[in-house]
């Protein structure tokens, strides 16, 4: 029933005292490490060891490599979340609606965060979004760029959340579910009537957020989603 434990790898032991020290918070984004000589003194380890450890981060995103100048904790490492969240999705045979919930949750709670915790600077880049998009629902040829501020208008929501989590998550599972709503977005602008429908629950939401209405804001975004939803479902049949 039970086996004998191998000992450890070195190299997984210093794996583990690089993310103890990012856990501490003794190690920050944007901080190098010691060079490979130095940790090899530090804990006594080959250099071996040091470099599979270092080739481990970097492959995890945990570390970035600059040719050069050394090795440092990632500035950006949310991008580590995507290739395993896009491994969980493939193997579980993920489907379209499995994205699309995901999306409308962390949409509404940003929403409802956003009310509570915008400030005046992110309200007026929202609703300077939203005034793009109605500029450019006028415009023939509006497509590209309406795809375009519908994602940084969703984008600029889960930053005004404040949260980094969400923001984080919702970064990182951008990419599985972006091409399901962009295919509803150009679906939805090949008609004018559907498109300005669309352009009034942008401006819905902005409007609750900008007046700190948390249950409006969450009502607005509910709506939007559902709309979506419906559409993508359509398309999908």
């Amino acid at each position: 029933m039970f086996n004998s434990i191998p000992n450890r790898k070195v190299y997984e032991q210093v794996i583990e005292q690089i993310q103890q020290n990012i856990l501490s918070g003794d190690l920050k984004k944007g901080d190098k490490l010691p060079s490979e000589r130095e940790l090899c003194e530090l804990m006594n380890i080959s250099r071996a060891s040091v470099r599979e450890a270092i080739r481990v981060l970097e492959a995890m995103g945990v570390i970035e490599s600059i040719h050069g100048e050394g090795n440092f904790i990632c500035t950006n490492p949310e991008k580590s979340l995507l290739q395993p969240l896009s491994m969980i999705f493939k193997l579980n045979n993920g489907k379209s609606q499995d994205i699309f919930e995901l999306r409308k949750i962390l949409e509404i709670e940003s929403s409802k965060l956003a009310a509570n915790r915008a400030t005046n600077i992110d309200c007026r880049e929202l609703l300077n979004i939203v005034n793009q998009m109605e500029e450019e629902t006028l415009n023939e040829n509006r497509n590209e760029i309406l795809v375009k501020l519908d994602k940084e208008f969703h984008n600029k929501l889960a930053s005004m959340s404040k949260n980094y989590l969400i923001e984080c998550l919702f970064t990182t599972s951008s990419m599985l579910f972006e091409k399901f709503i962009e295919d509803a977005r150009c679906e939805i602008i090949k008609k004018d009537s559907a498109d300005k429908f669309l352009l009034c629950q942008h401006k819905e939401i902005c409007d609750a957020i900008i007046n700190k209405n948390e249950e409006l804001s969450i009502k607005a975004m509910k709506d939007h989603m559902d709309y979506v939803e419906k559409i993508i479902i359509d398309i999908n049949d």
